[in-house]
């Protein structure tokens, strides 16, 4: 399980930006972005999560994401895209 101190420490973002249901009920994607956070492989993963297509809805094996998680993952993006100092 990841701690809600190590996400807005590696996020770098305010507990009101903390992805709460990414968190409770996909931990497995959360986990990823923060693999992944200071990667340019981020930028792909999230482009498949968010893509209709991609991880995260659209295919005909799985239903997607519920609307709350799909908006976390969009805000989870934007700062991604901010510039950030290089860990």
């Amino acid at each position: 399980m990841i701690s809600k101190e190590n996400v807005l420490r590696t996020l770098n973002c305010s507990p009101n930006q903390y992805p709460q249901m990414l968190s409770e009920r996909f931990p497995h994607i959360l986990e990823k972005v923060l693999q992944l956070w200071n990667s340019p492989d981020g930028e792909a993963y999230f482009a498949d999560l968010l893509q209709p297509n991609g991880r995260g809805g659209g295919r005909m094996d799985r239903d997607g994401f519920p609307e709350k998680a799909w908006y976390e993952i969009f805000q989870l993006k934007v700062l991604y895209n901010k510039p950030r100092l290089k860990a």
